[in-house]
């Protein structure tokens, strides 16, 4: 599995005042190796490109430098320093792949003008600085399932509305569903029904797209796409969380990790987020990346809700220091997982879980 912790790289433009301001001129940093053995070079066009919708504007790309190297899919972030190391403008690239001489970049990053303007106060001893943030994905691994006609069925089922004894609604839509099968597979989602006295129990602040996700794990063990968990992912670990369904959780929370969906920006919230809802890979993850960003992160406004949880605020700065040489999250599940034991709850509890475990092991 990759590290979790984004790769961070800094260029430096001396001079650029002096550098040519002419059209699809460029010029190149120096090459600067990543911690994974990565060699990445910035091109900068300071005058711009041509293929530029607007004249006036700096381009750059990133350039992964090695001819031999895999491709690596990654997220890039962009960061133009102000002469005080503050962010001054930031950018967040979707997915790229890139192999040996590939890149990924802007062509209308900033105004050139905006950059020389000393009131702005941008350049640092006459210098741009622009920092890159990479975070490399996982790769991912299917698992191998062999075709279930039991699940087809199910889903059948489910679609049909066949044999329905009760049903909920949602927003506009009603749900058809089985009670015999929700009390075996999510007895507090059954718990409304049999707590209520009509057979159509109306669920609020949850939208039918989400419920449907969820019935259709309930129904036949269906997870949402990954294209599906990107755009709905919080919500469905709510109600995930809500109605006790850790496999769906966990599912969603593993997407959301391997699809790299932080940014200085949001960050904190996902920190928030994912202690509320005891998602301890998506909080390791979280607390991974704010590490890695601290000054950027802790000084902006978004990190206004978390500075107000001093708990929180501890593990994420004091514990920055200490090196944690415990398993991670992801370890920790598997190890659980081989002894059959259950792998919801927060890394501590985890942790504790294993430990009582090989304390069991060692008297017996």
């Amino acid at each position: 599995m990759m590290s979790l912790k984004p790769v961070l790289i800094h260029f430096k433009y001396d001079g650029f005042a002096d550098l040519t301001s002419e059209v699809d001129s460029s010029v190149y940093s120096y090459v600067q190796t990543d911690c994974n053995g990565n060699k990445w070079y910035l091109e900068l066009f300071p005058g711009g490109v041509s293929s530029a919708d607007e004249p006036g504007w700096i381009a750059f790309y990133l350039w992964n430098d090695d001819l031999g190297s895999p491709m690596l899919d990654a997220r890039f972030s962009f960061a133009l320093k102000d002469a005080a190391g503050e962010i001054y403008c930031e950018t967040h690239e979707n997915y790229s792949t890139l192999a040996g001489y590939s890149c990924s970049g802007s062509d209308m990053y900033m105004q050139r003008d905006e950059i020389m303007d000393p009131n702005n106060n941008i350049l640092r001893d006459g210098a741009l600085c622009i920092d890159v943030t990479i975070q490399l994905k996982d790769k991912k691994h299917e698992h191998y399932h062999p075709k279930s006609k039991l699940a087809k069925k199910m889903m059948k089922l489910l679609e049909s509305g066949e044999r329905s004894d009760a049903s909920f609604k949602v927003g506009d839509r009603i749900f058809p569903v089985h009670t015999n099968i929700l009390h075996s597979n999510a007895p507090i989602l059954a718990n409304h029904l049999d707590q209520d006295q009509t057979s159509e129990f109306i669920i609020e602040g949850i939208s039918s797209s989400v419920f449907w996700m969820v019935l259709a794990y309930v129904y036949a063990e269906q997870y949402p796409s990954d294209e599906k968990v990107l755009k709905y992912g919080k919500e469905i670990i709510d109600v995930a969380n809500k109605y006790e369904l850790p496999d769906l959780k966990m599912a969603v929370e593993h997407v959301l990790v391997r699809e790299r969906i932080l940014t200085t920006k949001n960050v904190c919230d996902y920190i928030l987020f994912a202690d509320a809802k005891s998602c301890p890979f998506l909080k390791e993850y979280a607390i991974t990346f704010l590490r890695a960003n601290a000054k950027e992160v802790l000084q902006s406004e978004h990190s206004l809700r978390l500075r107000e949880s001093s708990e929180l605020l501890t593990e994420v700065v004091v514990l920055s220091n200490e090196v944690d040489d415990t398993l991670n999250v992801n370890e920790l599940r598997k190890e659980l997982g081989k002894r059959k034991l259950d792998v919801d709850g927060s890394k501590e509890i985890l942790l504790s879980r294993l430990e009582e475990a090989n304390k069991r092991q060692r008297t017996e």
